[in-house]
């Protein structure tokens, strides 16, 4: 049975795009994951991190939704996402479980898009070799 209202209307402008994002709408998609991406880096400046892990969590779920398109820009943008949230929750560290997690699975895409070429991701990985410990690449390896 169809529902005869709009569940996201007290969100106000943003419920149109949801709706359309849920139709699969890449558009739609990138649009809420950038107006995600904007709430974090203001909440950022602000100092107010747990409003800016709470537009990177969302950042993340749209990302995702875009990434799964396929195209290499918003597989580079998942990655940002993940890398922020493993920053946020700690990473390289036995204790930092979903850090390391989220670390990993960005370092597995770097590594598969660097693989078909992409010299951002290349670079990226070449960077995240330099400051991370050989168990994320080890734990990307196992999930790639």
């Amino acid at each position: 049975m169809n529902i005869s209202f709009d569940p996201n209307a007290a969100i106000g402008d943003v419920s149109p795009l949801i709706r359309s994002a849920a139709c699969g709408d890449l558009g739609a998609q990138r649009q809420g994951c950038m107006l995600s991406w904007q709430g974090m880096k203001d909440a950022v400046s602000r100092g107010a991190f747990a409003a800016a892990h709470g537009h990177a969590i969302e950042m993340m779920i749209w990302a995702r939704l875009a990434a799964s398109h396929g195209e290499a820009q918003d597989i580079l943008i998942l990655i940002a996402a993940l890398s922020y949230l493993a920053e946020y929750w700690g990473y390289d560290s036995e204790g930092a479980v979903y850090g390391n997690d989220l670390l990993a699975e960005a370092t597995a895409l770097l590594d598969r898009l660097a693989s078909d070429g992409n010299e951002v991701a290349a670079d990226g990985l070449n960077l995240m070799a330099q400051t991370v410990g050989p168990h994320i690449f080890q734990k990307a390896k196992e999930i790639a």
